[in-house]
């Protein structure tokens, strides 16, 4: 994986400043391109499902016509929530690039066939918005 799914992600969860939502975002990926994008929506549209895994997998489903999303791999911002995870693994997904780790998860109790690769957020820029936002979230 390379900094241009950085530097997308870091552009995407901006989106999210607007609407009060978590800033996350993930991307479907083949061949090295990104061919899916989607951010966290959950509070801008009042849906539990709202998160950027399952929106941009939802995504894909429709572009496609088919829900076997094997031939993809994901990139996100933050590790998958168990909702997501399990979304991801019904569609399929067998590799899960991700920048920040999700405190919020005991991973250890969950059994999935994912591979979750970490990869280095380059210069903070992701753990900073997610910092901002939680900060100004307690702020209110």
């Amino acid at each position: 994986m390379t900094d241009i799914y950085y530097e997308n992600l870091i552009k995407e969860i901006k989106k999210c400043k607007k609407s009060k939502d978590v800033p996350v975002a993930a991307f479907l990926v083949k061949d090295k391109k990104i061919v899916a994008k989607s951010i966290n929506t959950r509070e801008k549209d009042l849906d539990i499902a709202g998160h950027a895994e399952i929106k941009v997998i939802n995504k894909m489903f429709k572009k496609i016509g088919n829900k076997n999303l094997e031939e993809f791999n994901m990139v996100v911002s933050l590790k998958p929530c168990f909702m997501c995870i399990g979304a991801i693994q019904h569609a399929n997904i067998k590799k899960v690039y991700y920048y920040l780790e999700n405190l919020k998860c005991d991973y250890h109790k969950f059994e999935n066939n994912i591979k979750f690769i970490k990869l280095e957020d380059l210069e903070n820029k992701l753990e900073m918005e997610l910092k901002h936002f939680f900060k100004n979230l307690r702020n209110k």
